[in-house]
């Protein structure tokens, strides 16, 4: 057998092994960019409320009430 039909024979051996591989280390990084996206959406929702908060609070001082009671960072 010469060296050009050994290489064409381990060839799709080759490929399906680098597939493989490429499946395995990808696959943390899917992971890493899914809990970075699911961080940011709890970020956003975070601020969101700090939005919703302060904005309850600048109107009640605005109708000359006591504004709410703001919580406390880090609670």
């Amino acid at each position: 057998m010469g060296l050009v039909e050994l290489v064409h024979r381990e060839r799709p051996r080759v490929g399906r092994a680098l597939r493989a591989l490429d499946e395995r280390l990808l696959a943390g990084g899917r992971r890493t960019a899914l809990e970075n996206a699911w961080s940011a959406v709890r970020e956003d929702q975070e601020r969101a409320a700090a939005h919703r908060e302060a904005e309850r609070a600048l109107r009640a001082a605005d109708a000359g009430q006591a504004p709410p009671a703001l919580p406390t960072p880090g609670a």
